[in-house]
Parts: C-alpha cells; sequence; structure tokens
C-alpha cells in the first residue's frame, strides 16, 4: 500500500451513528476504525434479579436483546454501509458478552445467566446466525420444568 494514501473520512450527517472515527496508521499498514456499539441494558438493576429463577434472567435477556436490536437499528440508519455496520456491531456485541461472562467473578451467578443468555441471543439473530460464532454460552440440561442452565467453561486468556 502507498504510504502516502491518504483518507479523508466524513462523518455522517445524521444524529446517529456508530463509526466515530476512521484513519489510517502514518505507515498506512493498518485502518483505524472506532466504533460506539449500545451496550445490552439490564432492564433494572442487577442486584434486584440476584435470587431471581433463571428463566425469569432469561426473558429479561432476550427482551433486553431485541430492544438493543432497535437502538442498534437506529443508530445504524446514519451510517453509508448501515447492514455491514449493524453486523459488525452484533458480531463485537456477541464477543463482549462472552469476555463480560468469563470476567465475572463467583457470586454473580444471576449477571453471568444474564450476559450468557444475550450473548446466545445475538449469535442467532438473523443477520449472524449462519456466521457460527461457536457454541452457546449456556447448555440447557433436561426438558421441560427439570431442565436447567449450565454455563459453559470458556477459558479467560486475561487470567
Amino acid at each position: 500500500m502507498s504510504s502516502y494514501l491518504s483518507f479523508q473520512w466524513p462523518r455522517p450527517e445524521h444524529p446517529n451513528f456508530l463509526c466515530y472515527h476512521r484513519c489510517f496508521d502514518n505507515a498506512n499498514a493498518n485502518i483505524l476504525i472506532a466504533l460506539q456499539v449500545p451496550w445490552i441494558q439490564w432492564p433494572n438493576h442487577p442486584l434486584n434479579d440476584a435470587n431471581s429463577p433463571w428463566r425469569t434472567i432469561r426473558g429479561k435477556a432476550r427482551q433486553a436483546v431485541q430492544e438493543w436490536v432497535c437502538v442498534l437499528e437506529e443508530k445504524a440508519l446514519g451510517e453509508v454501509h448501515h447492514k455491514h455496520m449493524r453486523i459488525t456491531s452484533m458480531v463485537l456485541m456477541h464477543e463482549q458478552l462472552h469476555l463480560t461472562v468469563v470476567s465475572l467473578t463467583e457470586g454473580e451467578d444471576h449477571m453471568k445467566l444474564f450476559y450468557g443468555f444475550a450473548a446466545d441471543a445475538v449469535a442467532d439473530l438473523e443477520d449472524i446466525k449462519e456466521l457460527k460464532l461457536g457454541k452457546k454460552m449456556i447448555k440447557m440440561v433436561g426438558s421441560g420444568k427439570e431442565a436447567y442452565p449450565v454455563m459453559r467453561k470458556f477459558k479467560n486468556r486475561f487470567v
């Protein structure tokens, strides 16, 4: 690549956007892209759900993902290539949810469940489900009323 390549990126004039910075590094070896991806919000304070049944937490996680998709759609409208940004944001959110779950400690099981169920719901979104982003974070054991969730073990590379 030419070391003289210059890149002028016009920020979208739309008030909603995901990408807030793009540039080449000095050697033109890399493009630097900074995104502001909205975070999946817990619907109330997490401590309020510390002793909630897993089905309640799963329902809240699924609802939070659906609300997040609406926010993401609105933010992506300001992007020139809104479908690319939406898909990129979904993949990045899935990864961040994985990283969040493995960083949580003992005693934060309700949060692990919420973000684990959310990660699985993001991976199942129509736009990215064919990407095969790996195993689900939460494995269901049993069926019907006897079923219960088990968090899969993922390596935390930061510990």
